[in-house]
């Protein structure tokens, strides 16, 4: 039927929506067109859980922003999400990019940041525990800035780590419903293993295409080139600023203090009340004098109180 996902929206009503679906099966476009169709008066906070492929905040982070509602709603009856219902599921097939009204949802880069949190890695693999960590935290805080809640994924679906982490995700979102991309029955297996809520299957475009390491390696650069752009360096003393691992390299939380093993490291640099402010680069450090140098885009570092040196080197 026509507008079958609009016609769920207004029907169920939702406050908090689950997007879920493997890498390259469309989750990114399927958010642009919910953002833009889920316009109410109400703001919209959305959680960008995909480190790996991050639009809210770099790469290696948990970002989110708020949508606020336009001045003016969109036409009666317009919905750029209308697509045919299959079978008895109530699947839905997403209609070509590009169709529908101009919507007032511009784009991500339209997004404000608003907060980011660092995991030290760019995927929830050897780094469950943080991962979830840290995605608990974000999302608190995002719940606290909107009545509604947006959450994109990772594309770690598969295997019992997939299974574990969407369960233990959805346990502490307490999504009202989930939309599930998938190319055949891929994500059955894991929708069963989640507590009651409501799901609905979404079929994966013809038009998505699977992107190869490189291009996902590329993105991750470009991304990181671009918020490290206008970045300098700061020298932050260690006599007042912890440091902690982060990631499948520091599985015991401690830090060996030589520059081959530190430098060109992602760090988050935390507030002392446990915000993580910015991103840095190692740029050296000296034990004898007690300092560490970081390239970060953060001009103030007078209230970092802790360095969480991350598994990832930029440039790699």
């Amino acid at each position: 039927m026509d507008m079958a996902l609009s016609s769920l929206l207004e029907r169920n009503n939702p406050r908090v929506i689950l997007v879920l679906g493997a890498s390259d099966t469309g989750k990114t476009t399927l958010i642009e067109r919910l953002l833009a169709e889920w316009n109410t008066a109400e703001a919209i906070a959305v959680v960008d859980c995909d480190v790996g492929q991050s639009h809210l905040g770099p790469p290696t982070t948990i970002g989110w922003g708020v949508i606020t509602p336009p001045p003016v709603g969109r036409p009666k009856g317009a919905s750029p999400l209308s697509g045919q219902a299959e079978g008895e599921t109530g699947s839905l097939r997403l209609p070509p990019t590009g169709g529908g009204v101009t919507q007032p949802f511009q784009g991500w880069s339209h997004v404000p940041v608003r907060g980011i949190g660092f995991t030290g890695s760019v995927s929830p693999e050897g780094n469950l525990e943080t991962f979830l960590q840290v995605a608990s935290r974000v999302m608190q805080t995002a719940r606290q800035s909107a009545s509604r809640l947006l959450v994109d994924t990772t594309g770690l679906v598969a295997g019992e780590l997939g299974k574990t982490l969407k369960r233990r995700k959805a346990e502490f979102i307490k999504p009202d419903l989930i939309l599930a991309l998938q190319r055949d029955q891929e994500l059955e297996e894991l929708l069963a293993g989640l507590s009651p809520v409501a799901i609905q299957r979404v079929a994966v475009s013809p038009g998505c295409v699977r992107r190869s390491l490189a291009q996902r390696e590329a993105y991750r650069n470009k991304q990181f080139a671009r918020y490290f752009a206008n970045a300098a360096k700061q020298t932050l003393p260690l006599n007042r600023v912890g440091l902690i691992g982060l990631g499948p390299d520091w599985h015991t939380g401690n830090i060996v203090l030589s520059l081959d093993a530190l430098m060109d490291r992602v760090v988050g640099l935390r507030h002392g009340q446990g915000e993580d402010l910015a991103l840095g680069l190692i740029r050296d450090v000296n034990p004898e004098d007690g300092t560490l140098t970081v390239f970060t885009p953060l001009r103030d570092v007078s209230g970092i109180s802790t360095a969480c040196v991350g598994s990832v080197r930029w440039p790699t």
